[in-house]
């Protein structure tokens, strides 16, 4: 794929699925901006790139979002496509804790999630958007996941941020639209990542995860990414509002 010239934004984009993409948008010839709340990896990431910057973020702050776009502005006058993958989950909130039945989620782990997960993508787009338009058009991809369509006992509060992306990624392709703006999504099985590793490996997990997967395998970092690429590129230029999964087949 040709993306020479195209600048794109990859938030969460210092680690996992998020780093794996800006290296095959810069492969594909993208000027890539790493976004990501970790600044010393988010660095780290464009240091490997051609023509890349790293910007540190908190995409659950609209001012964050703000300034971001701001940055790329100055330096590039344009923003081609984004790529909105930052999220959490309740694991990572409770730092390993174990997971609480709903009715005993602490309130401040559900508002984090939902800040993140869902507010964040909003944020995001919102601060997007008006570049985009200037720019002439572009492409969005934002990160749902499996549970956007499904769930899992004691995923509450990113279920229902999953499925709000969902919702929100269509709204955004039905009014943009027309005016050159494409909105997808990808939703992720699981995935080995630093954000899932401690879970999917863990002995009471594993097999069960892997059962329902037609495939056998858990998806890598690169599976996704190559998804991101197709949709952020012109040979997606038709599709619009959709949301490829890519699950190695488990909801078959």
């Amino acid at each position: 794929m040709d993306m020479c010239g195209e600048v794109i934004l990859v938030t969460g984009g210092a680690s996992g699925i998020g780093a794996a993409t800006c290296r095959l948008l810069a492969a594909a010839g993208a000027s890539v901006v790493v976004a990501d709340c970790n600044e010393a990896r988010a660095k780290g990431v464009a240091a490997e790139l051609p023509d890349a910057m790293s910007l540190v973020v908190d995409v659950s702050d609209a001012g964050d979002c703000e300034r971001m776009i701001a940055a790329i502005a100055e330096r590039y006058g344009k923003l081609d496509g984004a790529f909105n993958n930052a999220g959490i989950t309740e694991v990572s909130v409770l730092n390993g804790a174990p997971m609480p039945e709903s009715h005993a989620l602490p309130l401040d782990v559900w508002r984090k999630v939902l800040n993140v997960d869902l507010d964040g993508v909003f944020f995001c787009l919102r601060a997007e958007l008006p570049l985009m338009l200037k720019s002439g058009g572009g492409a969005i991809v934002n990160t749902t996941s499996l549970q956007a369509h499904i769930s899992y006992p004691r995923t509450a509060a990113y279920t229902a941020a999953k499925h709000g992306v969902l919702g929100l990624t269509k709204a955004i392709a039905k009014e943009y639209g027309e005016q050159g703006i494409r909105c997808n999504s990808v939703s992720p099985g699981v995935v080995d990542t630093p954000l899932t590793n401690g879970v999917i490996h863990a002995p009471e997990y594993r097999d069960m995860l892997l059962a329902p997967i037609p495939l056998k395998r858990f998806a890598t970092p690169e599976d996704i990414a190559r998804a991101v690429l197709w949709l952020l590129s012109d040979q997606a230029d038709y599709i619009n509002g959709a949301t490829i999964m890519a699950d190695g087949g488990y909801l078959a």
